[in-house]
């Protein structure tokens, strides 16, 4: 599955953000069907890896800057999935990942997006930022 609008979460930074993360994936999706397999699947893990990393930092700021309520949780869901890529990043060196990556990028990031940020934009839409007079 790809992009689809019923993912937008109205928040503009988050919603491209969330876009260009699809387009990682499809990217790591067409390495599979390079000559080289390899190093296209690898350096394609590396780029996502970098991407994620930038992307969960601004949504867990605008998270705190909102106070919201469930931020650990939604940290301990990132944690644990940079955990699982990282790990089939390593793995990435010795053996073929592609199923497992496709598998964990494609499944995670669908029902972390349509399930778990849809949780808490409307939060983000109606808390003051943290510290403000309300």
């Amino acid at each position: 599955m790809g992009w689809t609008d019923a993912l937008l979460t109205g928040i503009k930074e988050i919603d491209d953000q969330h876009k260009v993360l699809f387009d990682v994936i499809a990217r790591l999706e067409l390495s599979v069907t390079e000559e080289d397999k390899w190093s296209a699947v690898h350096f394609a893990l590396v780029e996502l890896t970098s991407y994620v990393t930038i992307h969960f930092a601004v949504e867990e700021a605008l998270m705190r800057l909102h106070d919201y309520p469930d931020l650990d949780a939604h940290i301990g869901s990132h944690r644990a999935f940079s955990a699982a890529l990282a790990d089939i990043k390593k793995h990435s060196i010795r053996e073929d990942v592609s199923e497992a990556m496709t598998t964990l990028v494609k499944g995670w990031l669908v029902q972390h997006i349509g399930k778990e940020d849809q949780a808490y934009v409307p939060h983000l839409r109606s808390a003051p930022l943290a510290g403000s007079a309300a």
